[in-house]
């Protein structure tokens, strides 16, 4: 809905030298396009009677497209610019912003209330069409009303902002052969500017010279260069980025030699670095979704902090006045801006979402403000108020099982709103105590404000999986198919020793229905002379029976094995389904591997029980018992697990490189070419078996060990370590 505003004067007014007041748009509810008074934020009834609300939503896009200006609440303001914008920087008075893009190159004045544009340098000079601004910058000092822009096509432009007419460009430089991706000025000197080039070179002009040729070139053998940055307290020291994810520090003294300290920083191109305030710290960030923090004062490659983003990282800057916060934009796919504590990495701290695209660049204007522009073609002044903490987004109840089974939990102990914040609550002190004695006089009906921890933690130990009745199960059940009787004597023996009555009545009735023949309790020898005679009378009479009704009494033909009268496969085959049902693996391989000479089951289920049970066995490193149950199994594919990864890699104690024993010998390290720690007891090199003690990691050759450890129960280095040499 637009809104007539004739009657106030004063909103139309010129403000800076050559610009113009643009018009703002007020985000009344549904962001609908409405003109204001800079001075006021009362709005004037409409001329238009039949602009109704739905009208106005409808029309949304052609209003802002119109109306460049849109403001919103506590300082936030969107301003649309003709084109998107590549890049933004902030003069040194911070009055002014000068954003550049293909199509936009402008400086603009921004308050808490609206957005002006000062000047159009597009405007009145002849760069074609195709000029397409990849970074910009404003000068310092005796050059704070200048602005230098870097091209696609390699020139660098010097603007002169306070030419009130004609052409504003003051000197251009095409010294580079390919795109400059970055320049800079050096600190408390606006006339050393530095560049860098996708031509893989960095090069230093001094401005007052009228030549347009560089002082200072610098080659960093490597790819090109995607950022370059001066140190802002050692002015003469400046950081690289380069497109094969390499830092290197130079020092402007001394241009001929190479540089001062070289890092492989990321896995990928690093797109962007940024000093910190002590000038000691490096921030850089890459296409590898990380942002790391770099030390360049110590001799130290490995960063002091890693943060892991969603998305590569297109640029980053610290956060003023806080010391661990530093920003982030992406460089595709993310519109958000993140505020990162390098303290705590694995969330943002903050956030802003106040983009429809990719940021493509941005700016602090103090500790709480903060300029943006991206590619949805808007300029946006966003404060900390408007930012949100994806913490507080987060579901704060939490549970895990550990690889014993017990459980272990986090949950809120009431409503966040009864929370009390932490920040606030008074520290305990020395003049406390004497507060305390007040508490006894104050009356019953006083409420006295106590601190409710947050959430409450535990763990849980519940009786699903008994872990150590699983490791004595492991460790000393006979798998054994040679002597079925035996094995599940043994088996039921440990069962019923563990309390598990109704597994040792298992092995019981397996030992029972598998028994080789019916070789029960012998009766004992009856010496009774009567109970020979009348057995021997009994045969008489049975054998004429026999003859007469023609049935053959031999009792070896009848006797049959008792196991071959059971219907035993199929008990067996119910068992081992109800245990199945219980996911109890143990005992599924177990009975298997002691019945599978009499029994018959698809490989398939085999195989998932051998899986399963196996993956147990590594999980609580019970590897003796994992192999023995790998080489048992009859499934190829199971027994193919102890073929892989039968290599014991050693590392070189001098620069911690696999030695792979091709050139120099498992003995010798084939990049630093220094020797493996040698015998602790002869010190010599060790050509042969080499064994070690795990705590201390000291060893030597075995025969040496073993006449050691004969006699001597600590370590001969002297370590005093116990060392414990197990027969082999």
């Amino acid at each position: 809905m637009r809104k007539s505003n004739r009657s106030n004067s004063g909103a139309t007014g010129a403000s800076g030298a050559g610009g113009r007041m643009q018009r703002i748009v007020s985000q009344a509810g549904f962001y609908a396009a409405t003109r204001l008074s800079s001075e006021s934020n009362d709005t004037i009834p409409t001329t238009t009677a039949n602009n109704t609300r739905s009208k106005a939503l409808g029309t949304m896009s052609d209003s802002l497209a119109s109306e460049p200006l849109h403001r919103g609440a506590n300082g936030l303001i969107r301003y649309r610019l003709p084109g998107t914008v590549n890049t933004i920087s902030i003069s040194q008075d911070r009055e002014l912003v000068a954003v550049a893009g293909r199509e936009v190159l402008k400086v603009l004045t921004v308050s808490p209330t609206h957005v002006d544009e000062v000047l159009n340098l597009r405007a009145g000079s002849n760069l074609k069409a195709n000029y397409s601004v990849t970074d910009i910058k404003w000068g310092n000092n005796v050059t704070k009303n200048k602005v230098v822009t870097a091209a696609t096509n390699g020139s660098i432009v010097l603007w002169d902002i306070n030419k009130a007419t004609g052409r504003r460009a003051e000197r251009m430089i095409n010294e580079h052969s390919r795109s400059v991706n970055r320049v800079c000025f050096q600190p408390e000197n606006g006339h050393i500017l530095l560049s860098a080039s996708q031509d893989g070179t960095m090069r230093c002009w001094d401005l007052r010279e009228p030549r347009a040729q560089a002082r200072y070139r610098f080659e960093g053998k490597s790819e090109s260069v995607r950022d370059v940055q001066f140190n802002p307290l050692i002015h003469h020291e400046f950081a690289a980025a380069f497109e094969a994810g390499i830092i290197q520090k130079w020092d402007m003294r001394n241009p001929k030699t190479l540089y001062e300290k070289k890092m492989s920083a990321h896995n990928g191109p690093c797109l962007t670095i940024d000093w910190h305030a002590n000038g000691r710290w490096v921030a850089s960030a890459g296409r590898d979704k990380t942002i790391k923090v770099w030390d360049m004062s110590v001799d130290s490659r490995r960063p002091l902090y890693t943060i892991r983003t969603m998305a590569a990282v297109a640029r980053i800057q610290w956060r003023p006045d806080h010391e661990n916060e530093i920003t982030s934009c992406s460089l595709i796919s993310d519109s958000r801006m993140y505020i990162w504590d390098i303290r705590r990495p694995h969330i943002a701290k903050y956030a802003f979402n106040e983009h429809d695209s990719s940021t493509t660049g941005f700016i602090w204007y103090d500790a709480d403000v903060l300029y943006s522009s991206a590619k949805d073609k808007t300029f946006v002044r966003q404060a900390m108020q408007h930012a949100y903490e994806p913490a507080n987004l987060l579901c704060r109840n939490g549970m895990g099982w550990n690889i014993q089974g017990d459980l272990a939990f986090a949950v809120d102990q009431s409503a966040r709103d009864k929370f009390v914040d932490e920040s606030v609550i008074p520290r305990p002190t020395v003049s406390q105590p004497k507060k305390w004695k007040k508490l006894a006089k104050m009356p019953i009906e006083q409420e006295v404000v106590q601190y409710i921890p947050p959430q409450s933690c535990g763990i849980a130990h519940l009786p699903l999986f008994d872990f150590e009745a699983f490791s004595l199960f492991a460790e000393n059940y006979d798998i054994s198919n040679t002597d079925i009787l035996a094995s599940c004597e043994k088996n039921c023996e440990i069962a019923w020793k563990l309390s598990r009555y109704r597994t040792a009545q298992a092995w019981k009735i397996i030992s029972l229905l598998f028994r080789p023949e019916h070789d029960g309790d012998k009766e004992d020898e009856v010496d009774d002379d009567d109970d020979e005679e009348q057995e021997e009378s009994g045969r008489k009479a049975n054998g004429e029976a026999s003859e007469k009704s023609g049935i053959d009494s031999d009792t070896e033909d009848t006797m049959t094995d008792l196991w071959q009268a059971w219907e035993h496969e199929g008990v067996i085959h119910e068992l081992l389904e109800y245990y199945t049902e219980q996911g109890d693996v143990q005992m599924c391989v177990t009975l298997y591997l002691v019945l599978q000479n009499h029994i018959t089951v698809n490989h398939d289920q085999i195989e998932d029980w051998f899986s399963a049970y196996i993956d147990l066995l590594q999980r609580f490193k019970l590897w003796t018992t994992a192999a023995a149950v790998i080489n048992a199994c009859p499934v190829s594919r199971i027994r193919e697990r102890n073929e892989n990864s039968t290599t014991i890699n050693i590392a070189c104690n001098n620069c911690f490189k696999l030695v792979s024993g091709s050139a120099q010998g498992a003995w010798a390290c084939d990049k630093c070419h220094q020797l493996l720690n040698g015998c602790s007891i002869c010190h010599q090199t060790v050509r042969g078996l080499y064994v070690w003690c795990q705590g201390c990691n000291h060893g030597g050759h075995l025969e040496h060990m073993r006449e050691w450890f004969s006699n001597e129960p600590l370590c001969p280095t002297g370590c005093g370590h116990s060392c414990k040499l197990s027969p082999l």
